[in-house]
């Protein structure tokens, strides 16, 4: 998968007439014809189609920093283990913080492993430390095809029969003959049907979606995915000839919502750990503007939810389930999100760009514009 670094805008030539925002300002968009109604994509295939091979060996891997990692270490780590024939070992969990967890504290690891059932075999396993010993760290590019595959992970895989994979994202430049274009079956299968999340957290996150749809009268809310820590003091990058940003604060997107016409009462949940002053603008002008802090009851906040990781989680799921999804800085969140999101069909998915248009038709994101996410290569209409 290509991240861009910036988070671009389509031409209004370039929407299908498919795209609901590409016929309605966001205010005037009627309850029946908004993604609440959204039909769940089928994937091309299933995971019983494909051959199950003997087990040769074992590949470990971890799911490390935040969810929109994890989707994409899975997909690696399966595809890795399906073309060389290996055992996939259930993984555990290491944090942006550097907490260790299992991975059954977070997600559901039966479905996990029935869903791998026909794709690959699935273990639990405490290793020996013989096991350990025999064990070689390779990095392995995102989406790998399998001639890079055979070529550098093989040989150390027939030597040892235990590999740890370690999934890397390479730059544009550096794709060139080591990754493929689009997404293998087993990659798409491990995307969007290996990870669930574990069934108290995800009560957890159903809860908190029904509290902040009941703060509004249209009962729909838009996730903006900002962080102020994300951002730091660093100066979002523009090319002014195109009308994109790689990011986008508080400001901007209040003067966005305003310039499309979007509700004053509208609730709208944003990323951000806690209120703070630099929030301050966009609550001034929709007070219903929402973070966890505001949220989260106080069970959760000393429970479940206590970590970042969980909050991570539940800011990663919200924004894939919300009305309509407003990325305010591109990279691999903004794309898996959006990956989710074409899943279940919920393609309401709006950049801030610089233009002047306050048509909500000219901002929807060229991922879905254009259908260039490598998702829509996963599903059949």
């Amino acid at each position: 998968m290509i991240i861009s670094l910036q988070l671009d805008v389509p031409t209004t030539s370039n929407i299908g007439q498919d795209t609901t925002m590409a016929r309605h300002s966001l205010a005037q968009l009627p309850n029946e014809e908004s993604t609440n109604s959204a039909q769940q994509l089928k994937l091309c295939f299933n995971g019983s189609s494909l051959r199950k091979a003997q087990s040769k060996g074992y590949v470990t891997f971890s799911l490390t920093d935040g969810p929109e990692y994890h989707i994409s270490q899975v997909a690696n780590a399966v595809l890795v283990a399906k073309h060389l024939g290996a055992t996939l070992v259930l993984p555990d969990i290491i944090g942006s913080e550097g907490e260790k967890r299992g991975f059954e504290e977070i997600y559901d690891a039966e479905r996990f492993m029935s869903s791998m059932s026909g794709v690959v075999q699935v273990e639990r396993r405490n290793h020996p430390d013989s096991f350990m010993q025999r064990l070689v760290s390779v990095k392995v590019p995102y989406n790998a095809n399998p001639g890079y595959i055979m070529t550098h992970v093989d040989p150390l895989f027939r030597a040892t029969r235990n590999v740890r994979v370690i999934t890397y994202f390479p730059s544009v430049t550096m794709q060139a003959g080591r990754v493929d274009k689009d997404m293998s079956p087993y990659s798409c299968w491990a995307t969007f049907e290996a990870l669930r999340l574990k069934p108290e957290l995800q009560e957890v996150v159903n809860s908190i979606v029904g509290r902040l749809k009941s703060h509004g009268p249209d009962r729909q809310f838009v996730a903006v995915d900002y962080k102020g820590e994300m951002l730091g003091t660093s100066t979002c990058r523009s090319n002014a000839n195109k009308g994109m940003k790689n990011c986008y604060n508080p400001v901007e997107i209040a003067q966005f919502f305003q310039r499309i016409g979007y509700p004053q009462y509208s609730t709208i949940y944003v990323t951000q750990s806690e209120p703070g002053h630099s929030l301050r603008s966009l609550k001034d002008l929709y007070p219903n503007t929402l973070t966890k802090e505001d949220i989260m009851q106080e069970a959760e906040k000393g429970g479940l939810l206590k970590s970042k990781l969980e909050q991570e989680l539940i800011d990663f799921h919200l924004c894939s389930v919300s009305d309509v999804f407003v990325p305010a800085k591109s990279g691999l969140f903004y794309a898996n999100v959006v990956g989710n999101r074409i899943a279940s069909g919920k393609t309401d998915i709006l950049v801030p760009a610089q233009i002047t248009s306050n048509l909500a038709q000219d901002h929807v994101s060229s991922y879905i514009s254009k259908r260039s996410h490598p998702a829509y290569a996963c599903f059949c209409q």
